[in-house]
């Protein structure tokens, strides 16, 4: 992101997880052959003409395959902070850098930011299943301590302070997705109506129409709520009664700053999500978030305050 002049002394990089890219491209490469001999067959032997099917059997593994190199060419360091000058370097996902600008981790969504002079953000780099989880929380917890750890949270003024906090979803992100199926499944329309004899009306592009489709719609038919009062998490459904957590199995509810993310907490540690932060409405989810953190915070004992 910067280009330091003097030698540094202290870097924290965040890698990624090298084992498992080793293990998509061994697994992808030769599986693309193969598939493209399996797909060759099929359309030989059975005269299959699903261009989805053939798609998926041809393109599928090869995708993996390149995508699995790709990470691997592009080096082990996916992210590199220098401590000392609190500059960032980046290989993934770099915007071009504006005088203005400057560099936000925000606990709320999990992720780095670069935020304009105008306040606009846009994201750097998020926690993935890619990366290295233990150098990204290295990394998370050098950089919040150098920079203020609440930066991006809500404008009070836009959050009704009362005694329950309810954190509904990004409605226009999920209509955005549901807008563009409905247009991918009208352009397959009109492409087979204009082209019948040469267009196969159930090939890629209406099963991706129908994946945006639902990906959009059912969260907004299902309207899911998350409610946070008096320490206790709920959650309400359309049609379903509202669920309290932890549930059953589970003892304690922990907040990722590293995720973005809300976990309930099994006593052996393993933990399952229960919200994340990137589906929910950002400004009652920063004001959940903020609330719930707050809460968590241990209560000095009152000789203790006596004695300050």
């Amino acid at each position: 992101m910067a280009h330091p002049s003097e030698p540094s002394t202290t870097l924290i990089t965040v890698r990624n997880r090298r084992r498992l890219l080793i293990w998509m491209v061994a697994v992808c490469w030769p599986l693309t052959p193969a598939s493209f001999a399996l797909g060759i067959y099929l359309l030989a032997r059975f005269d299959v003409e699903s261009r989805l099917l053939l798609g998926a059997l041809l393109y599928s593994p090869m995708l993996g395959a390149v995508f699995g190199t790709v990470a691997l060419i592009v080096g082990r360091n996916l992210l590199t902070y220098d401590v000392g000058r609190q500059q960032i370097r980046s290989v993934i996902n770099c915007p071009p850098w504006r005088e203005g600008d400057r560099l936000e981790y925000s606990i709320y969504r999990g992720r780095l930011e670069l935020v304009r002079a105008s306040g606009r953000r846009r994201s750097v780099v998020g926690n993935s299943f890619l990366m290295d989880k233990d150098s990204w929380a290295a990394f998370v917890d050098v950089f919040l301590a150098h920079h203020h750890p609440r930066a991006g949270r809500a404008d009070p003024s836009s959050v009704v302070a009362e005694s329950a906090v309810k954190v509904g979803i990004r409605w226009r992100f999920f209509t955005g997705f549901m807008l563009v199926g409905l247009a991918m499944e009208l352009l397959n329309v009109l492409f087979w109506l204009d082209t019948p004899d040469n267009y196969d009306p159930f090939g890629p592009l209406p099963f991706a129409g129908l994946a945006y489709i639902l990906f959009g719609l059912l969260p907004l038919i299902l309207r899911p709520v998350l409610i946070y009062e008096d320490g206790r998490v709920s959650l309400k459904s359309l049609g379903r009664s509202a669920r309290e957590f932890p549930s059953a199995g589970y003892e304690r509810l922990e907040y990722s700053v590293y995720w973005g993310c809300l976990f309930e907490v099994r006593a052996d540690g393993k933990r399952r999500r229960v919200a994340r932060g990137w589906a929910r409405d950002q400004d009652t989810w920063k004001a959940f978030v903020d609330r719930f953190l707050e809460d968590l915070r241990p209560v000095a004992p009152a000789s203790a305050e006596a004695e300050s």
